[in-house]
């Protein structure tokens, strides 16, 4: 290597140490470029803490034996069933805060999966979650939540295969804490109520 660097001219050799050390640079960066995609890439694999967004198919309300149940049928697009049970929770959570009632139940389905009311049933359900807040006055409520997921992915025809998985109440408890997001779905049908609220407080003729 000496015999090299004396045989160059004193610019020469100056040329040689710098491509040496900006190969060097380049081959260290280049590793830092992969060590940080593949950071990243793991964080954008993490599931939310709150679950994914989602669409409203239908709210009902009902009087059961004296008691007041409201059930809400939610959709999500291809998710997995940690982000369904996730966004099931999140949205039980929210739905209580708005309404008072004895039980509490939030179905999601799988965005091409059924949507009659009588459909949503066996394969259809992704993910279930009921919460009562005196589980000693529901029937068939040990304790205050009953949580579970199918583990399967959803189908071309949004049905789902795979096996239940329950939650146990301190599971639910700690992914309830870990949530960053407390809201409820989209609902299409509220907003379409308050465009048309909208329009119609638009077009009233002005009072004299």
């Amino acid at each position: 290597m000496k015999a090299i660097f004396g045989r160059l001219g004193p610019s020469k050799r100056l040329v040689v140490i710098l491509s040496a050390a900006l190969s060097v640079s380049a081959a260290s960066g280049g590793a830092a470029v992969y060590v940080g995609r593949d950071r990243l890439m793991s964080r954008l694999a993490e599931p939310s803490p709150s679950g994914l967004e989602c669409t409203t198919i239908r709210t009902l309300k009902l009087d059961h034996k004296g008691q007041r149940w409201v059930r809400m049928h939610v959709k999500t697009d291809r998710a997995s069933g940690p982000d369904r049970v996730r966004t099931a929770l999140r949205v039980v959570g929210a739905l209580s805060h708005k309404e008072k009632a004895d039980l509490y139940q939030v179905v999601v389905l799988d965005a091409a999966g059924p949507e009659e009311r009588a459909a949503v049933r066996g394969g259809a359900i992704g993910a279930e979650v009921l919460f009562a807040p005196g589980p000693q006055s529901v029937r068939g409520m040990e304790e205050p939540f009953r949580a579970s997921y199918n583990d399967g992915a959803a189908s071309a025809s949004g049905m789902f295969h795979g096996k239940t998985v329950r939650l146990e109440l301190d599971e639910v408890r700690a992914l309830m804490s870990a949530m960053e997001d407390r809201s409820l779905c989209i609902d299409p049908s509220a907003a379409a109520a308050e465009g048309a609220e909208a329009d119609g407080a638009a077009e009233a003729p002005a009072g004299h």
